[in-house]
Parts: structure tokens; sequence; C-alpha cells
């Protein structure tokens, strides 16, 4: 029987545990869909026990995004296809403009940049290890390995 590289990738990070990690980045990239005009004054932070944190420029934005909470919960839900955020905290906090964004080869070159511990290396082999195919093993090791240097960039920005 074959079986498809989606359905192997799926049930590797499902065994794994990241399918929800995943879906929590997902969610993150679809805040700006989701807060529309507002979205120039937010900027989503993290996600952590399935709340997402978001920074807001003023008291004046939060109490608006607040009022329509359940409004946003439900629309970033159901354009992440299932129950990923539980809540979301508006915070007041610094927003990066549009036009304060790294264009994309200096971020790039700060993610080539950005340098993991061994022991995060560690971390990362130790997590892909049981996957057998060789190709899926090194994909995912990559994508672990990027996803670990941009979690430490954004660190190193708050």
């Amino acid at each position: 029987m074959e079986m498809h590289i989606k359905t192997i990738l799926e049930d590797t990070l499902d065994q794994l545990g990241l399918s929800e990690k995943i879906d929590e980045c997902k969610a993150l990239t679809l805040w700006n869909d989701v807060a529309s005009t507002l979205a120039s004054k937010t900027q989503p932070i993290s996600i952590s026990n399935s709340k997402m944190i978001v920074n807001v420029t003023d008291s004046v934005v939060l109490h608006a995004l607040s009022l329509y909470k359940k409004k946003y919960l439900e629309k970033i839900n159901l354009l992440a296809g299932g129950d990923v955020i539980k809540d979301i905290i508006f915070r007041v906090g610094k927003v990066e403009k549009k036009s304060e964004l790294k264009d994309t080869d200096n971020y790039m070159e700060e993610l080539k940049g950005t340098q993991l511990d061994q022991s995060e290396i560690e971390k990362i082999d130790e997590i892909v290890s049981t996957i057998e195919d060789d190709d899926i093993k090194d994909s995912l090791r990559h994508i672990f390995i990027n996803q670990s240097k941009l979690t430490k960039m954004r660190r190193k920005s708050l």
C-alpha cells in the first residue's frame, strides 16, 4: 500500500506531538486576516497553552479588540481548521509597523546567523531519531532547526 508523503508527515508529527504546535504557528500567521482593519495596530507574539498573545499599540485598540474577542476566536479557529486557540490575550506593547519589519534578505541573513547551542541540536536529533526514512528525517530536522532559530530570534527582539 502506497502512502503519500503528506499522510506520512502528518502521522509522524502526530506521533511526535508536534501537530498542535504547527496548528498554533498557522494561527499566528492568520492573525492579520482575522484582525482586518486593526491588524496594523497589532502584532501576534506567541501562543502558549492555546492562548494567543497579541501586542496592541494602545489601550483604545485593546478595548476595541476585547469587545470582539469571541468573534476573533471563532474566525481564527475556523481559518485554522480546528479548535486551536482557546483565548486571546491583548496587551499594550511593542508593535512593529510594516515598514519597520525587516526585509526578506536581512531576515534570512539573521536566521542563518542565529546559532543553536549543542543541547538544542541534541534535542532536535532525539526527536527525529525515531523516523526511519532518511529523507523525511533530514527534512524534519531542517524544519525544526529553522523553527528553533526563529523562536530564538523572536525572543531576542522582545
